[in-house]
C-alpha cells in the first residue's frame, strides 16, 4: 500500500526513513536538515565521516534518536552532478535493495530530488512510481508513506499514485 501523507519524515515509527543526500552526506532540503537534527547531536557526523558516497548509491544505518529502525541515505546528487531523471530512480532502486536486505516492511520518504533547482514534483513522483509500486507489490504486508513536503509535492504525489 502507498499512501500520501503531509506529515514530516520524523513522525511515525516505521521499519526506515529514505533519506536523500549529497554525495557527502549533507541534507538535500529542509525538511531533510530537520529529519538531520531529530536524529540528534553527532549522529550524521557519524556517518559523514565515512567518507563520499556515490551518487546513486544508499547506505543503511542506525536511525539515531529517530523513532524508525533505520535510515536509507540515497546518494542523488554531488557538487559536481546535480539531481537528475537518472540519479533518483538509480539512489531509489539501490536504496530499495538495502530495504529488502534488511526486512524492512515499512518505509517514508519525501518526494525525492526536489528543492531549489532540482526536479518538479511531477517529474520527481513519474520517477519514483514504478520503482515503489513495484517494491509494495513484491511482499504482502510492505507500506510506504510519501511524506510531500508542501502543497505541490502532495498534489504530485496524489496525481502519480492515486491516493490521499
Amino acid at each position: 500500500m502507498i499512501v500520501v501523507v503531509g506529515e514530516g519524515l520524523a513522525d511515525v515509527s516505521v521499519g526506515a526513513v529514505l533519506r536523500p543526500t549529497r554525495s557527502d552526506w549533507s541534507p538535500t532540503t529542509p525538511e531533510v536538515r530537520a529529519l538531520d537534527l531529530s536524529a540528534g547531536p553527532g549522529w550524521l557526523e557519524r556517518w559523514s565521516a565515512q567518507g563520499p558516497l556515490p551518487v546513486g548509491s544508499a547506505a543503511i544505518t542506525d536511525p539515531g534518536g529517530l523513532a524508525c529502525e533505520f535510515v536509507i541515505h540515497l546518494a542523488v546528487c554531488s557538487r559536481d552532478e546535480p539531481v537528475g531523471s537518472r540519479n533518483v530512480p538509480d539512489a531509489l532502486r539501490n536504496a530499495l535493495r538495502r530495504a529488502t536486505e534488511w526486512d524492512v516492511r515499512t518505509l517514508t520518504t519525501p518526494v525525492l530530488g526536489t528543492g531549489p533547482g532540482a526536479l518538479e514534483p511531477r517529474t520527481a513522483c513519474r520517477l519514483m512510481r514504478p520503482l515503489l509500486s513495484t517494491w509494495v507489490e513484491g511482499l504482502e504486508g510492505r507500506t510506504v508513506r510519501v511524506a510531500a513536503g508542501d502543497a505541490a509535492e502532495r498534489e504530485a504525489a496524489r496525481s502519480a499514485w492515486g491516493v490521499g
